[in-house]
């Protein structure tokens, strides 16, 4: 399941939240600047939105927006279980539908059947992260915007860097210097398992930022045949996980450890930095290890290479073509995307959002220090790539931290077979 959070972008499932029609007087001022009157607005006709997600949404956020339109009930609809499922069963059958979470990969083939609704040029829109906005665009048009993102970073030993005098790095330069003074003092570097592919990824899939940063299209023209994996610009996406494999970096004889034996190895402090998802954050509580943990996003960047912190977001908010209530879908769509709602939306389902300045800065003690580097850089978020991709892709990473890979020609020449099977 975590390795399809990444690629495929299947979310965890989790409990039920649901919203509730609570109305008292209180107007919510909305993202566009205006305040609803709750006294003019319960003189219109009774709608209900229907909400369907497999993430927990913030029942205090759907509240406000209930109060500040009392004429509008939010149906939320958590599904835990085969989602992709049936909202494709609903969609085929063209049910009673309204705003429905979307998987990024699913965005261009149900904009092809005409499912979604354009959302383009929304005032509102303005509100997210670009790389959010992005998420949600297809041939131009943008049809929704991604909201919860989990930041791509390395966890590291707090006490370890303040015991050598070592900064947080900002470069890759920075971080083989850093790695070094590490590995003089006799701990490992870093920590990663090979035995669970999926969790190989991080440091060769972190520079996805670089190659977006350059043309947002990309992985798209990746995927049609535009661009080949073997094409020389190319030829470097291995070279972070080699080198720093190549330079006996990683915690020796820990390539055979699943993710959950990786996270108590690091734990226990026999490795200085652990590179992973923020999904992971709540492995690292106050009183869950014997020192202080910390974030800080993978620097893939050379000399004056812009650093783009890489994030993941499972979640595309989308407005179906056939809602019978359209203007009221946008009016949600654009409520959310106030700061102030935004923040009450993070820190109660304890998750990062992507609109600008909506994450909560206490929503998990590490969460601070985190979204400050986010919001200091260049943000990109992972695009899906095909399905045909990480069956070949991960066995790649576990033969180089095995260290029985081929050149990074071959590896890539691997890649380019894999993605021809889903040329569009």
């Amino acid at each position: 399941m975590k390795a399809l959070l990444v690629l495929t972008l299947v979310a965890l499932a989790v409990t039920a939240c649901g919203g509730n029609n609570a109305k008292d007087s209180g107007n919510v001022k909305g993202s566009a600047g205006a305040s609803a009157s709750a006294s003019g607005q319960s003189e219109k006709e009774s709608v209900t939105l229907k909400l369907s997600t497999w993430n927990p949404v913030s029942k205090q956020a759907i509240e406000k927006f209930e109060q500040a339109y009392p004429y509008i009930t939010i149906e939320h609809d958590q599904i835990a279980d085969q989602y992709r499922e049936i909202i494709r069963t609903r969609i085929v059958s063209k049910a009673d539908m309204d705003i429905v979470w979307m998987f990024p990969n699913q965005m261009r083939e149900y904009v092809g059947q005409d499912v979604l609704m354009d959302l383009t040029n929304e005032p509102w829109l303005s509100n997210y992260l670009d790389s959010a906005v992005q998420l949600g665009t297809v041939d131009g048009k943008t049809y929704g915007m991604s909201y919860n993102y989990y930041a791509v970073v390395f966890f590291y030993n707090k006490d370890i860097f303040k015991k050598l005098n070592l900064n947080v790095p900002t470069t890759w330069e920075q971080l083989l210097e850093v790695s070094a003074k590490i590995k003089e003092s006799g701990t490992a570097p870093f920590i990663t398992g090979g035995k669970d592919a999926w969790a190989t990824q991080f440091l060769s899939s972190s520079n996805y930022g670089y190659y977006q940063n350059k043309d947002p299209q990309t992985f798209d023209k990746l995927a049609s045949g535009e661009k080949k994996w073997t094409d020389p610009e190319f030829a470097n996406f291995f070279d972070p996980i080699i080198e720093l494999t190549n330079k006996d970096y990683f915690l020796e004889n820990s390539v055979g450890l699943g993710n959950d034996q990786v996270v108590q190895v690091f734990k226990e402090g026999k490795a200085a930095m652990y590179p992973m998802g923020t999904w992971s954050l709540d492995s690292f509580t106050a009183d869950s290890q014997k020192f202080e943990v910390g974030a800080f996003s993978i620097p893939l960047n050379k000399g004056s290479e812009p650093h783009v912190v890489n994030l993941v977001s499972d979640n595309i908010f989308t407005g179906i073509s056939w809602s019978k209530h359209p203007e009221e879908v946008k009016l949600f769509l654009s409520f959310i995307s106030d700061p102030e709602i935004a923040k009450i939306w993070s820190e109660e389902t304890k998750a990062a959002v992507t609109v600008k300045g909506g994450t909560s800065p206490s929503y998990h003690p590490i969460s601070a220090e985190l979204t400050q580097t986010i919001d200091s850089n260049i943000t990109s978020i992972f695009p899906s790539l095909t399905p045909s991709i990480e069956p070949t892709y991960f066995p790649i990473l576990q033969k180089i931290l095995l260290k029985k890979n081929g050149s990074p020609s071959e590896l890539l020449s691997e890649m380019q077979k894999a993605q021809e099977k889903d040329y569009k």
